[in-house]
Order: structure tokens, then sequence, then C-alpha cells
């Protein structure tokens, strides 16, 4: 085997080496790149829904609160002095939840965040007393915080990518069950 043959040889090892070297390693680097977006989509999703069940919890205890003022029929009342410190306590976990959305959140996400919180404050701001609506506007204030809850939804799911359709919510009163009609006079369960 001439000089010429072994440096050939010799140069396609190290080549295939190299070509090798590259593959595992832009392998490597896009599988990193896929768990970290896997860990961070995980992480948004966790504050996501921490930051919707706070809202859900202070608009509830607000919606009590309205009721005890005779502002919402529609809900049991929750006595302003113990409800009141149930509120702060509310916002307060509301307030920590919106941090970490608005650390984690891409740019339509925090922005739709940003009107629902208005739209829970407008609660919050009846429940303390600081606006008293009829009950037309009542409805009309709750809406608004419907829509934009809703608005946050699709924008969660857009920006991680959940597939199917979105079905919004829609202004429900709560349900009030009734026991159905009984079937006959002598009807009894066993």
């Amino acid at each position: 085997m001439s000089v010429t043959d072994q440096l050939l040889t010799l140069g396609a090892v190290i080549v295939g080496a190299i070509m090798s070297f590259a593959a595992t390693s832009l392998n490597e680097r896009q599988r990193f790149h896929r768990e970290e977006a896997t860990r961070w989509t995980g992480q948004k999703l966790d504050a996501y829904l921490e930051y919707l069940y706070s809202v859900k919890h202070m608009a509830r205890i607000a919606r009590c609160i309205a009721a005890a003022r005779g502002i919402n029929p529609y809900q049991p009342p929750l006595e302003r002095e113990d409800a009141l410190s149930l509120l702060s306590e509310a916002e307060e976990k509301r307030a920590q939840a919106t941090e970490k959305v608005t650390l984690l959140g891409n740019e339509a996400t925090v922005n739709a965040v940003r009107d629902l919180n208005r739209e829970v404050w407008r609660l919050e701001k009846i429940a303390n007393g600081g606006l008293t609506p009829d009950l037309e506007t009542w409805l009309a204030c709750n809406r608004s915080l419907v829509d934009a809850k809703n608005k946050v939804h699709q924008q969660i799911r857009a920006e991680l990518g959940i597939p199917g359709n979105y079905l919004p919510r829609d202004l429900v009163q709560p349900y009030d069950p009734k026991l159905p009609e009984s079937a006959g006079a002598d009807s009894t369960v066993t």
C-alpha cells in the first residue's frame, strides 16, 4: 500500500469521525431543545392554571359579597365582614399568580390576562361597596368577565399549541337542582 493510499484512508477515517461527531452533536442539541420546550410548556401550563383558579376564586367571593349587598340574586350571600378578608386574600393570590404569567407568557397572553384582571377588579370594587350597579349592569360586568376569561383561554391554547376547537363559556347562572317529578305515588327508592 502506497503512502497516498494510506493518507486517503486516514483522511476518510477522519472525515467519517468528524461527520459522526457533527451528527451526534446536532441530534443531542435538538433533543435538548425539545426537552427544554416541553419543560417550559409544563411550567407555563401550571402558571396559567394557578392564575385562572385564583381569578375564579376571587370572582366567586365577590359575587357572594354582592349577593349579601342585594346586587346579585344568583349566589348565596356571604357576610361582608368575613368575606372582605377572604376577598383580600384571594386578590393577593391572584396578584402572585399574575406575576408568574407575566414572566412566562407571550405578549398576547399577558395582554389578555391584564384585561381579565381589570374585569375581576371591577367585581372586587362592587363587592367592597365602591360601585353599586343595578341588576342589568351587574350582569354586564359578569358578561365582560366571562368574555375576558374566554380570551385568556384562547390565547393560552394558541400559545401552548393545544389542539382542538375551543368552546367558549357563556354566562350561566348557577344551576339550581330540583328533585325529579315522581313516577307514581307509590314509587320508592331502594
